[in-house]
């Protein structure tokens, strides 16, 4: 029996050891830092390993219901011997081990062994959620990345076009003067050139633009001004949207660390880009991988068998216990007595039968158990369907985020399109800045809604994964 037990203990310890390095095999087939930061999870994260101690414990209940009941010894003194026959019975030893009906241990040991078995599908389940999160939290930071660096590359193009706008009005209006410079300024609206920084630059070019002798000149200046001020206003607007991003950063590299239960403080690497997924998503055989592989319903069904080996046992305990003895008798040595068993001991076989005459509370156990896999069944169906409701689910969100990707993508190039046609108007004509200015806004839009669709989708096929729960299905390679 030690021999076993200490068999399934290493057989444990391989089988764990092999889990984690497939994971770490099949992530990193994916993305190099996703598959770090899931071995790491997968080691350290402390929900992971309460449920895989409790797996661990649970598996010692099975040499415990499989082990035979105790035997009974019993030492009884006379503390003035007892004259009989042969001589003077002085102590008497009793020794009795009683048998359980065949096959009772053995069902009891099945159902242990269920149990069990459910306890490592939770385990399993509990993988299965910590990975979907550690891969959701992952595609979450990429996004807020990506979103800095759109926001970053849009601010250095508006401060180009700036440069541009203060170029041609100094080409067209020759020499600045401080004079015209400071009348200019006092013309514009003060509260416009809220949220700028007084120190900045820009501000000094604003101050230093030219100003027109004529009336139509302070006209085209005070457009062009006008122009310049719309056009700060915005690049502050993006300002704003990059340190507010920078700052959300930190907050979800705080929270994916603690996930992966490790300093909130250390630095979480992510690449430049990222693959899509493009598998299939479709396939009827995903329902058959859900019944098949996912946790939830294989501890569902783990119950159900565990119940089934209860009313085994509990039948069984219902018949007859026998149990096989030996009673041993010191006899010393009497004066009075002739007999030539004079002062020898006794030994007596002894066989003892329990009777289980009171059936009602074995009737009652076996229609316990009988009730309780009704209820696992009926329990088994409602997790199916729901996991089959959330496939359903997961399969229409990634509808809509390729229906969303293909529409923000053609629109990001049309609107790029019509960007470049106005920038290089603006830079030959020096006309249509607030054109230019609002659909640069809009195409930074699109480009953050592609980024936003790419993202949905493949938290999407990190949701189909978890369903499936295989470490490498077909529907997770394109993380």
């Amino acid at each position: 029996m030690k021999v076993n037990q200490n068999k399934r203990r290493s057989n444990v310890a391989i089988y764990f050891n092999i889990f984690l390095l497939f994971l770490s095999i099949s992530a990193f087939a994916q993305t190099d830092s996703l598959g770090k930061y899931l071995e790491i999870a997968a080691q350290n994260n402390p929900a992971l390993k309460s449920k895989y101690t409790k797996y661990l414990a649970s598996l010692q209940k099975v040499p415990q219901v499989g082990a035979l009941p105790d035997p009974d010894l019993s030492f009884g003194y006379f503390i003035e011997p007892m004259e009989v026959l042969g001589g003077k019975q002085r102590a008497q030893i009793q020794l009795m081990q009683m048998f359980p009906w065949a096959g009772t241990l053995k069902a009891a040991k099945k159902e242990a062994a269920q149990m069990a078995q459910a306890d490592f599908e939770a385990f399993r389940a509990e993988k299965e959620e910590l990975f979907y999160n550690v891969r959701k939290s992952y595609f979450q930071l990429w996004l807020t990345d990506r979103q800095i660096a759109v926001n970053d590359s849009a601010l250095v193009l508006l401060q180009s076009i700036e440069k541009l706008l203060l170029a041609k009005l100094g080409s067209e209006n020759g020499s600045v003067t401080a004079t015209a410079s400071r009348s200019a300024m006092s013309e514009a609206p003060q509260k416009t050139t809220m949220g700028m920084n007084p120190g900045d630059n820009r501000d000094n070019s604003l101050r230093q633009a030219p100003a027109m002798s004529s009336g139509s000149a302070m006209s085209k200046s005070g457009t062009a001004l006008n122009d310049l001020l719309q056009l700060r206003i915005e690049t502050g607007t993006i300002a704003n949207t990059i340190a507010s991003l920078k700052q959300r950063r930190q907050v979800m590299t705080t929270q994916f660390n603690l996930l992966l239960n490790r300093e909130p403080n250390i630095p979480v690497t992510l690449p430049g880009e990222l693959p899509v997924p493009d598998d299939d998503y479709q396939s009827v055989a995903l329902f058959d991988s859900i019944k098949q592989n996912n946790p939830m319903l294989k501890m569902s069904k783990a119950d159900i068998e565990a119940f089934r080996a209860r009313q085994v046992m509990n039948r069984k305990m219902g018949y007859p216990m026998v149990g096989i003895g030996l009673n041993y008798t010191v006899v010393g040595k009497s004066e009075m007595s002739t007999s030539m068993m004079n002062g020898k001991d006794m030994v007596m076989p002894m066989l003892s039968v329990k009777l289980p005459l009171y059936r009602k509370k074995y009737t009652a156990s076996i229609r316990e158990a009988q009730l309780l896999e009704q209820s696992a069944t009926e329990n088994a169906v409602n997790v199916q369907n729901m996991l089959f409701m959330e496939l359903t689910d997961t399969q229409l969100a990634i509808d809509e985020a390729n229906r969303n990707l293909r529409l923000t993508k053609q629109n990001r190039e049309l609107t790029q399109q019509s960007f470049n046609l106005q920038r290089t108007q603006f830079a030959t004509s020096g006309s249509g800045l607030n054109d230019l200015v609002r659909t640069h806004k809009v195409l930074l839009d699109y480009r953050i809604a592609v980024l936003q669709a790419e993202t949905d989708k493949r938290i999407a096929y990190a949701a189909l994964q978890k369903l499936v729960a295989s470490p490498d299905p077909s529907t997770g390679r394109g993380e």
